[in-house]
């Protein structure tokens, strides 16, 4: 019995062994062409940088605040998406330093669309979305759209 069993494992090995040994002969065979002319492109009209200026001076001032325990900001275009957390001990007057964020985030920005949310889902997914930009090189299209379901879903919560 144990013939056997060592039978079949040496069969499968060299069958996994024979058959990626022939897996570079056919990627040269289907470039067909070896006179190709190559280039190298950079990416730069489809996936950009966004310029997250904006965001981080609205994290920025966040942080600074003691009311404010974590902050994820994200901007795109004319529009502002800003995420924070507020201390448990400072819960009791989460109306106030909404309102208040609110207000100065909007006089800090008059030129931007600004959705801020202290929700924890919100928060969530906005440090999901900047993940995704930091990581897939998202486009602008794309972040558009994120935060365009980010904000509907903050309005429906409220």
């Amino acid at each position: 019995m144990k013939m056997k069993k060592w039978w079949l494992t040496a069969v499968v090995v060299m069958i996994a062994v024979g058959g990626c040994a022939k897996e570079e002969t056919e990627q040269k065979q289907s470039l067909q062409g070896a006179n190709l002319l190559k280039t190298q492109t950079s990416g730069t009209a489809k996936h950009a940088e966004l310029n997250q200026g904006p965001a981080e001076r609205a994290a920025r001032y966040l942080r600074g605040r003691d009311d404010v325990r974590d902050v994820v900001a994200v901007n795109s275009g004319d529009r502002l998406l800003v995420a924070y957390q507020i201390p448990h001990m400072k819960r009791w007057s989460r109306k106030q330093i909404e309102k208040d964020i609110d207000q100065k985030l909007r006089g800090m920005f008059p030129g931007y669309n600004v959705v801020s949310s202290s929700d924890l889902k919100i928060f969530w997914k906005t440090k999901q979305l900047k993940a995704n930009m930091d990581h897939r090189r998202w486009d602008e299209r794309k972040v558009n759209r994120e935060m365009g379901r980010i904000e509907k879903l903050s309005k429906e919560q409220t």
